[in-house]
């Protein structure tokens, strides 16, 4: 598995390249960094306005017509539909790099950027595998380039709180925490309406086998309505809501309780919404994690397309997804504003500590910040390498239809069936870089 990923070049033509990183110009701390932007739509829109505090160099997206407002916003960042011509032509001009691709193109262009030196700001889940998260977080500490995983979440105060709460005790011991989330995906069929006559399928799919739409890429009319979000609901190209959201959700109890791996997960789900998607849109997922010297063992639930834990048995008035703490003294439920203590009695005496986590620079201000030597990243790779890590196993698990043990340190289940999904083929031209 490891050998599929991690040993090829992504291209002949970028050999020389990546043969060993570029240096990152001298700056100082009030220096403008020059900045690529991959994938400037959508969420990628947001993540580019998050940086625009910096001199945009570079914007890349595979759909130009998706670009045009990004482009216009930025006359004189150079163009690309193509990240790997980006990185080809305009490497020794970029100083760091967004990627904000659908999560089957995360891996790629992060993983060239760190190789050649560049910082990544990367959007959630980090990647499509656990394969592919274990290798980027390897090259981030190869390279030793600043990174940041974009759950902008963990910039807010609420967050902040929670985690000051579960880590003075006041709750008691935490063995149980429930996540659950109500988003279902959007039933559809791969095949829908072409977005524009400039939209390069081939290029979209990077990676991915082009066997996904062989039939339909040779047609003069053919449809493809949802490249643009939808996309997610498909194994090949997204890991559905556990993948879409996990890591914003369960980031909040890997922040509070110090979480790493989980030594085992089992899975359950079914798809209820029609169409031809294949992710699960009612899912439950338990995790184990193992006891530390500061807490106990800890079990962790995650469960979409319901408003409440226990498949939607138990309910939280104003929590139709949240987070519960459940500990020896008392409760904690969260969402992304707001929190409660429970139950009643106990909360009446309930006083929280006092603030002591700093308020947030802005998430993509940290990482810009961090990189010319202002500070540090709270969401590394080093940390959502091994959230998004533990997201991902979810997916493993339900996909392999049993419940899985987990070798950190080896990158294993134990269990040669299972280990086929904590990888994927890539096609030729598109390989990881080392």
């Amino acid at each position: 598995m490891a050998a599929k990923l991690n040993r090829r070049r992504f291209l002949a033509a970028s050999a020389v390249a990546l043969a060993a990183p570029s240096i990152v110009r001298a700056r100082n701390a009030n220096e403008k960094l020059n900045v690529a932007v991959i994938g400037v739509a959508n969420r990628g829109a947001e993540n580019l306005k998050g940086v625009t505090h910096e001199n945009i160099v570079a914007l890349c997206d595979v759909d130009p017509n998706n670009a045009k407002k990004a482009r216009e916003q930025f006359p004189k960042a150079e163009f690309y539909t193509d990240f790997r011509q980006m990185f080809d032509k305009s490497a020794k001009g970029i100083d760091a790099v967004v990627v904000s691709t659908p999560d089957h193109t995360h891996a790629l262009p992060a993983c060239i950027a760190m190789s050649l030196g560049k910082p990544v700001y990367c959007e959630k889940p980090m990647a499509e595998t656990v394969a592919e998260v274990r290798h980027m977080r390897e090259l981030a500490a190869k390279y030793k380039v600043v990174t940041q995983m974009g759950t902008q979440i963990h910039e807010g105060e609420n967050y902040r709180r929670v985690v000051e709460i579960v880590q003075s005790g006041l709750l008691g011991d935490i063995t149980q925490v429930r996540v659950w989330n109500s988003s279902k995906p959007v039933g559809g069929k791969r095949l829908a309406t072409k977005p524009s006559a400039a939209f390069d399928l081939d290029l979209w799919l990077g990676p991915t086998r082009a066997e996904f739409f062989e039939a339909e890429m040779n047609k003069s009319s053919w449809n493809f309505a949802w490249p643009h979000f939808h996309w997610r609901w498909w194994w090949e190209f997204g890991g559905g809501t556990l993948a879409d959201l996990g890591c914003h959700y369960i980031d909040l109890p890997y922040w509070a309780l110090g979480l790493t791996s989980p030594t085992s997960a089992s899975a359950t789900g079914t798809k209820t919404y029609t169409g031809d998607n294949t992710t699960p849109d009612v899912m439950q997922v338990a995790y184990t994690f193992p006891a530390i010297k500061t807490r106990p063992a800890v079990k962790l639930s995650w469960e979409h397309g319901v408003t409440g834990p226990n498949g939607g048995k138990d309910t939280y008035k104003g929590y139709g997804s949240g987070i519960l703490f459940e500990g020896t003294k008392g409760k904690l439920v969260a969402d992304y504003g707001k929190y409660l203590i429970l139950p009643g009695e106990f909360a009446k005496g309930f006083k929280a500590p006092e603030k002591s986590i700093k308020p947030s620079i802005g998430h993509h201000k940290e990482w810009t910040e961090a990189i010319k030597g202002n500070g540090t990243t709270l969401c590394n790779f080093a940390y959502s390498g091994r959230l998004a890590e533990a997201v991902l196993l979810g997916n493993v698990a339900f996909r392999a239809g049993k419940e899985i043990s987990w070798d950190a340190a080896k990158g294993t289940t134990g269990d040669a069936a299972a280990d086929v999904f904590l990888s994927r083929e890539y096609r030729k031209g598109w390989e990881l870089p080392k």
